[in-house]
């Protein structure tokens, strides 16, 4: 009972906690990331009488945190999803924590490697465990309706927040140089506003037609699936879900060069790979709108290179 009862309290307490944590993480961050992850995690509250057999954090920091001092298991795995050497901002507390994990998964092995570099206590319970996705599920959940999708003679899709992280500056540029070109296109966007700054932006440059905005999708498939190019602008991923998603699809794909791209692609191969710039981005939307054989290139690639990974749960299985 003492995991309902906790769990009731949580529902009952939840958003103010939420609230409260939010607030305190943000004005602690600009100081210390490391310390406002451990705050959160302690504001939590333990569930002392109960203990699993396998316990998973599957986010990192304040959750990796909170799963080591507040909950009890046989066994203890933890997930970070990117390249630590582009996100170590909370290295001074992961130090502490990793040791005490039975396992760390990442999902490339550029991210295992930089976690090792960073973390050679831990190296030998670090490895690889990509993100699952079911190809046959993917394509039942495209074919739902996707609501007012824009119809345009070049329909662009990105899934992704709205954010310099994700690379939206990367796009404004491009969608400002695009216009000059007198192509009828649209450039819907899968996420939240993380920043909205970015829509102030677009709207200072008089872009907001050539946008749309449909925010966080419990299913994007059909978003991805009606695109004619796929395009991922970030400035730095682990192994992205969008992009496999994309590529089950059959889809385009423009994605920039950040560090661990070629993990999943091979420039001219299975997609384009770009600068990160918004010129470069504009220019390989251009030259592969203009390029049909290309595009076809790519997608009869995609089409005999599905990839169903749905074996790779049995890497967690294996702590039970």
């Amino acid at each position: 009972m003492g995991g309902v009862s906790s769990a009731w309290w949580l529902l009952r307490h939840g958003k103010v906690m939420l609230a409260l944590g939010v607030l305190i993480r943000l004005i602690l961050s600009r100081m210390s990331k490391p310390m406002a992850g451990r705050l959160i995690a302690k504001m939590m509250p333990a569930i002392d009488n109960e203990e699993y057999d396998l316990i998973v954090d599957y986010g990192g920091q304040q959750m990796l945190y909170y799963m080591v001092d507040k909950l009890r298991g046989k066994k203890k795995v933890s997930f970070f999803h990117n390249d630590y050497s582009k996100w170590p901002f909370y290295y001074n507390a992961d130090k502490h924590y990793y040791p005490k994990v039975d396992h760390i998964f990442s999902i490339s092995e550029i991210c295992v490697n930089a976690l090792k570099q960073f973390f050679p206590n831990c190296k030998n319970k670090i490895s690889v465990m990509e993100n699952i996705s079911s190809p046959q599920l993917i394509w039942k959940l495209s074919e739902e309706q996707a609501k007012s999708f824009p119809i345009n003679e070049l329909c662009l899709v990105t899934v992704g927040h709205i954010c310099y992280r994700k690379g939206i500056d990367y796009i404004i540029d491009a969608v400002g140089l695009l216009k000059q070109q007198n192509i009828d296109f649209a450039w819907t966007i899968v996420g939240a506003v993380l920043e909205p700054k970015w829509i102030e932006e677009i709207k200072r440059k008089g872009l907001q037609r050539y946008f749309k905005f449909v925010g966080i999708q419990s299913n994007p498939y059909p978003y991805i699936r009606q695109a004619d190019i796929y395009v991922h602008p970030s400035r730095f991923e682990g192994k992205s879900i969008a992009l496999d998603e994309a590529k089950i699809l059959c889809k385009p794909i423009i994605v920039t060069n950040f560090s661990t791209v070629r993990d999943q692609f091979e420039d001219g191969v299975n997609a384009t790979i770009c600068a990160m710039d918004g010129k470069a981005l504009a220019r390989a939307i251009l030259n592969l709108y203009e390029d049909g054989l290309l595009r076809q290139k790519y997608i009869e690639y995609l089409k005999t290179h599905i990839h169903d990974n749905s074996s790779e749960v049995q890497k967690l299985y294996k702590f039970l």
